[in-house]
C-alpha cells in the first residue's frame, strides 16, 4: 500500500471483514500527514451501498452556482479534494459514482459540472469483501487498480508472530 501511493497508484484490497483492510488506508494516510506533506483534510474514507449518492462522495451542489444556473458540487473535504482515499466496498456502488471515479482514477480529473477540476489524489485503497462476479460494467473499474492483493484472517502458525510484535523496532511505522 506505501509503495502504491509512493507511485502514485492506486491499489485494491480484497478479503474478509476485520482483516485490516481500512486500517492500512488510514496509516498510509498519516505517512503522508505526519511527513508535512499534507494537512487533516487530506484523506476521505467511505463504506460504499448499492444506496449511495454523488453527494456523499463528490460532495453537495452548491446552492449559490444553482442560484447562478450553474451544476457545481463543493468538493472541499470530499474525494476530488484529497491525497489518499478509501472506499470500502467500492464494487456496490451505483452507476453514476463509478463513471465519476472511472475518470479520477485514470486522469486524475473530477468533472465539477462545467468545471474540470485537477484531483491531487495520490492514491485511492479501494477494498472488497469479495470480487465482483457476472458484472462486466465493473471491468473497468478492476483494471485501474494496479496493485490488488487479498488479504486474510492472520493463520494459527503466525499468530504468535503478532503478540511478539511489542518487541519489534518497527511497530508504528509503515
Amino acid at each position: 500500500s506505501l509503495l502504491a501511493a509512493l507511485a502514485n497508484e492506486h491499489m485494491l484490497l480484497v478479503g474478509p471483514p476485520g482483516t485490516g483492510k481500512s486500517m492500512i488506508a488510514r496509516r498510509i494516510s498519516e505517512c503522508f500527514n505526519n511527513s508535512g506533506a499534507g494537512t487533516e483534510n487530506d484523506y476521505f474514507e467511505y463504506l460504499l451501498t448499492k444506496f449511495s449518492t454523488p453527494e456523499e462522495i463528490f460532495g453537495p451542489l452548491s446552492i449559490s452556482k444553482l442560484k447562478e444556473d450553474r451544476f457545481e458540487r463543493n468538493t472541499a473535504g470530499y474525494l476530488p479534494s484529497v491525497q489518499v482515499a478509501f472506499l470500502d466496498e467500492i464494487f456496490k456502488a451505483s452507476s453514476s459514482i463509478l463513471n465519476a471515479l472511472l475518470t479520477i482514477l485514470n486522469e486524475r480529473i473530477y468533472h465539477n459540472g462545467a468545471v474540470v477540476q485537477k484531483v491531487p489524489l495520490r492514491s485511492l485503497i479501494a477494498a472488497s469483501n469479495e470480487l465482483p462476479t457476472g458484472q462486466e460494467e465493473l471491468g473497468a473499474l478492476y483494471d485501474r487498480f494496479l496493485l490488488r492483493s487479498f488479504v486474510d484472517y492472520v493463520s494459527e502458525d503466525n499468530l504468535h508472530k503478532l503478540f511478539t510484535l511489542g518487541n519489534s523496532e518497527h511497530l508504528g511505522k509503515v
